[in-house]
């Protein structure tokens, strides 16, 4: 189930006539650690992509805390270079055979747009969720040697400290693909300061950040600003267990990369990525 923040990142809520909640965003970086972030990196992008749905929705009443959900799949479109970090923003909602969808758009303190999102869920209705995960998550094995697993160097992958680097180097240059492993140890805080989560498995913050890692890995010439992208959700991705990710198109001509993320042989989503 998603979890209201108890200091929540949107208030301020007011919900139009039409179920259009208009808000303020929360400046506040002790709270929300991110905001040291450039705006448009993924990690911020997502954080506030997850925020803003689940508090814009609780405020329009629309949202069931007794029900788990889980997102599908997620757009995002940066404003321009320049635009700070948001401010304030607009939410509205559709229903797709009773799941939820939702559409994000935010500006700075100078009025610039900062993003445009949307996104898609599943709610599940009658499914016991912890005992679903429990057996998910057991037909998984855990292999022996993650304690040795090597993670590419921070400047390689774009990341600040060590710590943060959840990728290992490129292990296939013709097809490019490199293993990653997120744990309860490296993908939440203390030793993360950006990343939090439910603990429950990889989250779609986390998939974003190897996403740009793995470009990081694939580009030359960077730093690279990431201005936009997709994420669709097959699968859960298992905290503590490597999974791989996999280039599989980029075109220079629209400064896209098209990627897959796979554990145990089993796709388990796509990432594009603008630049």
């Amino acid at each position: 189930m998603k979890k209201v923040a108890a200091n929540p990142f949107t208030h301020s809520h007011s919900v139009l006539d039409d179920g259009i909640v208009a808000f303020k965003c929360s400046s506040d970086r002790e709270q929300w650690p991110w905001l040291a972030l450039h705006p448009f990196d993924p990690i911020v992008v997502q954080t506030i992509n997850y925020w803003a749905s689940v508090e814009t929705s609780s405020a329009r009443g629309t949202w069931d805390p007794t029900k788990w959900s889980a997102l599908t799949q997620t757009h995002w479109a940066c404003g321009e270079p320049g635009a700070g970090h948001a401010t304030h923003g607009v939410a509205d909602a559709a229903s797709d055979e009773g799941n939820p969808r939702y559409r994000l758009t935010f500006f700075d303190r100078d009025g610039s747009l900062v993003y445009r999102m949307s996104g898609a869920g599943v709610v599940f209705q009658t499914r016991d969720f912890e005992s679903w995960r429990d057996k998910a998550k057991q037909k998984i094995a855990v292999p022996p040697a993650i304690d040795g697993f090597e993670y590419a160097p921070a400047n390689i992958v774009g990341v600040a400290t060590q710590r943060e680097s959840f990728l290992s180097p490129l292990i296939n240059h013709g097809v490019p693909t490199a293993h990653a492993l997120i744990t309860k140890e490296n993908g939440f805080p203390p030793a993360h300061p950006f990343l939090s989560g439910s603990g429950d498995h990889v989250n779609s913050t986390h998939l974003a950040d190897v996403a740009r890692q793995f470009a990081n890995l694939l580009l030359e010439g960077g730093p690279h600003l990431f201005i936009g992208g997709e994420m669709n959700f097959k699968r859960y991705v298992e905290l503590g267990r490597p999974f791989q990710i996999e280039l599989t198109h980029k075109d220079l001509s629209q400064n896209t990369l098209s990627m897959t993320v796979q554990q145990a042989d089993r796709l388990c989503a796509t990432v594009e990525l603008r630049y």
